[in-house]
């Protein structure tokens, strides 16, 4: 399976890392305030563009994957991530549909109503961005921490659907827009996928077209 399709399904789903020494853990009333401020910024977030950088580390490769792309969000729930380099690579997600499109162009379709791991992971990612939802206690296990760039969260699932792929999600959120911008996903096996976030553009005009796998 292709290195770059393994790891937006790992992610899909939204989304460093990070080193829990050297990090101070939140109080409760530090915790209930990221919380606050994250789900206010995310009402006022219709769309985004960003910029990212994926580094993919496999137990069985010497060297670390890279690849690198766009990130497109939005409102309400459509996402497309655009793999540029090396290769092209695009993955969309758009009406409770799964649309990729490889490098010679052929484009495939899958209906996440009836694919449960795509759905748990597309639910995830559209509630992370859309509604910053980072902090659903209800579905992980989570430790909060503050560091010099912002914030630091843990999370480890705790439905089946996702800890059969995921072994826990590491977040770093910037301390003044209160956005993601480090993910770091690792896999039951241990490997794990780091995406880094740069230039990050809110509420920008993104064409519908955008959305549409052609």
């Amino acid at each position: 399976m292709h290195i770059r399709k393994i790891s937006v399904i790992g992610f899909v789903l939204f989304l460093v890392s990070i080193t829990v020494f050297g990090q101070q853990a939140l109080t409760a009333p530090e915790i209930n305030a990221l919380k606050e401020k994250t789900a206010a910024n995310a009402k006022t977030l219709q769309s985004l563009e960003s910029n990212f950088t994926q580094t993919k580390h496999l137990s069985y490769l010497e060297n670390a994957v890279q690849s690198s792309g766009k990130l497109y969000f939005k409102n309400p729930g459509k996402i497309r991530w655009e793999y540029i380099n090396p290769t092209p690579y695009t993955v969309i997600f758009n009406d409770n549909k799964m649309y990729t499109r490889n490098e010679s162009g052929k484009t495939s379709q899958t209906d996440l109503a009836a694919n449960r791991r795509f759905n748990a992971l597309n639910e995830l990612l559209t509630e992370t961005v859309q509604q910053g939802n980072f902090f659903d206690e209800m579905r992980f296990y989570i430790a909060y921490y503050k560091n010099s760039k912002g914030y630091a969260a843990v999370l480890v699932p705790k439905e089946k659907a996702l800890n059969k792929y995921i072994k826990q999600i590491e977040l770093t959120i910037d301390g003044s827009s209160f956005l993601v911008k480090q993910v770091k996903i690792v896999d039951p096996s241990a490997d794990y996928t780091l995406l880094d976030f740069a230039n990050q553009r809110k509420n920008t005009s993104i064409p519908e077209d955008k959305f549409v796998a052609k």
